[in-house]
């Protein structure tokens, strides 16, 4: 194998979405939503959740004052929407009025929900670690939402994340 053919590398801070895709989650810290791609379980018992935002980004001074927020995976259907809350910022318009989704009081958080969505975590917030250009909030997850026998790969599209405005979902998924 030729390594150097094969592959493009890049030095230290060359930083690429590498094309792989991600579930997409639309975040709700108080009654603003904005999108994440890069988020992730950290923890199983107790369920702690992680999620990154843009300090440039309104959301990021909200998410520091909020004590909570929501993490709502909507599925594919959705994309337009999803993408539209990615694209613009809750402190120059109303998100809500411009997508036409609706948001729902939240059970045990502060926060907002979407009852569109697939799977809906209530999250505490615990703590946050940041970065240069990031921040890694952490939220125990009090409560689970999801929607009844829709779940399975088979039986909903998943709205995935590639980076650079690319999106994708699960068409075909194969149980091995």
């Amino acid at each position: 194998m030729d390594f150097k053919n094969l592959y493009k590398s890049l030095p230290e801070g060359g930083y690429t979405h590498g094309y792989i895709p991600r579930p997409v989650a639309v975040v709700c810290v108080k009654e603003n939503p904005f999108t994440v791609a890069h988020h992730t379980p950290v923890n199983k018992d107790p369920f702690i959740y992680a999620i990154s935002v843009d300090k440039n980004n309104y959301s990021y001074k909200l998410m520091l004052e909020s004590e909570d927020f929501t993490i709502n995976f909507l599925p594919f259907d959705f994309l337009k929407e999803v993408d539209t809350i990615g694209k613009t910022h809750g402190n120059e318009v109303n998100k809500w009025q411009l997508t036409g989704l609706s948001y729902h009081k939240s059970q045990t958080v502060s926060s907002v929900l979407i009852p569109n969505s697939l799977i809906i975590y209530e999250c505490v917030k615990l703590n946050h670690i940041e970065f240069e250009d990031h921040c890694l909030f952490f939220g125990k997850v009090v409560m689970k939402h999801y929607i009844k026998g829709k779940l399975k790969p088979e039986k909903v599209r998943y709205l995935l994340f590639h980076g650079k405005n690319y999106y994708s979902t699960n068409k075909k998924p194969k149980k091995i």
